[in-house]
């Protein structure tokens, strides 16, 4: 978990360098212009994303923040440090990605909040049931199980986003640099459970719901496969009738293409409604 933070805080330190350079060179402003004197060679060194554990271990220290908002016309230092627009769309989403795994790894009772936010997505919920109740032979590759997880964090994302921008925006505003990650752990740890608790209730569970009775009809359409593997060929001559004398996988067969036209039915009407595939019409 370590290297996740310094990967995300690095990505963040490389952008707030690069939104400074490209602003002084936009501006065409000189670097003493920017600081006083001795404050140029930091000014250099934070333009060009170098750190010293003494002077400015998180990039940016309080002078050089001031400095360059009022002198490159930032709108604030919390447009310098998480940029505007996609910029700051792209950070939040890598955000929010870094706080899941996160939460996972401080709290495993958060597990099974998340499991049930991802499985809103109905592709996921769909193929999750596949893996855990189809046998051997029709489980679906691990690796589409993977895919449609991170499809579906991407969806949780695009559900949460503006609630997650709101909180960041309320918890951030008036921070700085100092403590970066220390300070992104504790906002992930008193947001996010809170902020998925809320979408989950907003969703009314709905693909905690669909899960259940995908795999419901999942293990009755193993169970089906597992009697005619196990009774060999003469199950299809001697296997039990029903009440009106019909053969007994028949009348599963019906209960199983009835509910697997269920799924299907319930995944098609999310694409059909759900505004993520109107803005991911790759997904579909």
């Amino acid at each position: 978990m370590h290297n996740s933070i310094d990967k995300l805080t690095n990505k963040i330190y490389k952008k707030i360098s690069l939104r400074i350079l490209n602003r002084k060179k936009e501006l065409k402003k000189k670097r003493f212009q920017i600081t006083d004197a001795n404050n140029v060679q930091m000014l250099s060194n934070i333009m060009h994303n170098k750190r010293n554990k003494k002077r400015n271990p998180y990039l940016l220290n309080s002078k050089t923040t001031y400095d360059v908002v009022s002198k490159l016309d930032f709108k604030s230092s919390y447009d310098l440090i998480w940029g505007e627009n996609e910029d700051l769309n792209s950070i939040l989403e890598d955000l929010f990605k870094y706080g899941l795994k996160y939460l996972q790894t401080i709290d495993k009772t958060k597990n099974k909040l998340i499991e049930n936010c991802l499985l809103d997505y109905l592709p996921y919920a769909k193929i999750s049931a596949e893996f855990e109740y189809a046998l051997e032979p029709l489980k679906p590759d691990i690796e589409d199980v993977f895919l449609n997880h991170n499809i579906a964090i991407k969806h949780l994302y695009y559900g949460i986003s503006e609630s997650f921008k709101k909180a960041h925006k309320s918890f951030f505003e008036n921070k700085e640099t100092k403590k970066l990650p220390q300070n992104i752990n504790k906002f992930v740890e008193t947001n996010l459970p809170n902020l998925l608790q809320k979408y989950l209730d907003d969703t009314d569970n709905q693909g905690k719901r669909a899960y259940k009775i995908m795999s419901e009809i999942m293990s009755y359409e193993s169970e089906d496969e597992f009697d005619s593997i196990s009774h060999g060929p003469e199950w299809e001559m001697h296997q039990p009738l029903t009440i009106s004398e019909r053969p007994l996988t028949e009348v599963r067969e019906e209960v199983i293409e009835a509910g697997n036209k269920y799924i299907d039915t319930i995944v098609n009407e999310q694409k059909e409604l759900d505004p993520f595939y109107l803005d991911n019409p790759f997904y579909l």
